[in-house]
C-alpha cells in the first residue's frame, strides 16, 4: 500500500512539473504553445479525475442509501459520467497545436507557428462564453429536473441543479486562456505568404480588442 501511494504522488509530481526543454531551442511563440499545452494537459488530467471520483462516490454510495435516494445518486453519477466524456475526449485545441508544431520539422515550424496560435487563442476564449456556461446550467438542470420531477425530490433536485450549475461554472474558469497574452505580437513572426482569415491585427491593441471581442 505504501508503495501505490508514493507511485501515485510521484505520478501527480510528473503531470505538474513542466517539461524539460527541447534540444533545439525554441522561438517566443513556440515555447508559448509548449508551455500552454502543458498548462491545458494538466486542466483537463485533473478535472477528469475530479469528474471521475464523483461518478464513481456516487455509484457506490447507490447500495448504501434508501431505497428512495437511489435514483437522486444514480442521475448525479450519470451527470458525472457526461462531464468525464467531454473533457476526456474533447481536448482544447492546444494540445493538439503543440503536438502538430513538434512533428515538423524545425525549418517549417515559423511557417505554421502563427496559424496554431491563433486557432489555439480562439478556441480557448472561445470556450469560456456564455454558452457554456448556460451548456453547463442546462445540463446541470436537467439532472435536477429528473430527481425533482421524475421523482418528486424537489429538494435533493434543487441541490443537484446548483452543485452541478457551480462545479461547472468552476471547471470553465479554470481553463487555461493565457496563449495570445504570453508572448508578445512582434515576435510572432510568419512568412508573409501566409493567409490569416481570422484577427489579422496582431498589434497589441489589435490582439487585445480581438479578445474582448471574444466574450
Amino acid at each position: 500500500m505504501r508503495h501505490f501511494f508514493l507511485s501515485l504522488a510521484m505520478g501527480l509530481l510528473l503531470l505538474w512539473a513542466e517539461p524539460a526543454a527541447a534540444e533545439n531551442p525554441r522561438t517566443c511563440a513556440e515555447q508559448t504553445i509548449h508551455d500552454e499545452a502543458h498548462r491545458a494537459r494538466v486542466w483537463r488530467y485533473s478535472w477528469t479525475g475530479i469528474n471521475a471520483a464523483l461518478m464513481i462516490g456516487a455509484f457506490v454510495a447507490v447500495p448504501l442509501v434508501h431505497k428512495e435516494e437511489r435514483p437522486d445518486w444514480i442521475v448525479s453519477g450519470a451527470g458525472s459520467a457526461i462531464n468525464v466524456a467531454t473533457t476526456w475526449f474533447w481536448p482544447l485545441r492546444v494540445e493538439a497545436a503543440a503536438e502538430e508544431l513538434a512533428s515538423r520539422p524545425v525549418g517549417e515550424r515559423e511557417r505554421h507557428v502563427r496559424r496554431l496560435v491563433l486557432e489555439s487563442a480562439e478556441d480557448e476564449h472561445d470556450r469560456v462564453t456564455w454558452p457554456w456556461h448556460l451548456a453547463n446550467f442546462g445540463v446541470s438542470a436537467l439532472g435536477g429536473g429528473i430527481i425533482a420531477f421524475g421523482y418528486g425530490h424537489y429538494q435533493s433536485g434543487l441541490i443537484t441543479t446548483l452543485v452541478g450549475t457551480a462545479l461547472g461554472s468552476t471547471q470553465i474558469f479554470t481553463q487555461p486562456t493565457r496563449l495570445p497574452l504570453t508572448c508578445p505580437a512582434a515576435q510572432l513572426t510568419v512568412s508573409p505568404s501566409l493567409v490569416l482569415l481570422r484577427a489579422p491585427d496582431l498589434s497589441p491593441t489589435g490582439a487585445a480588442l480581438s479578445l474582448t471581442g471574444t466574450f
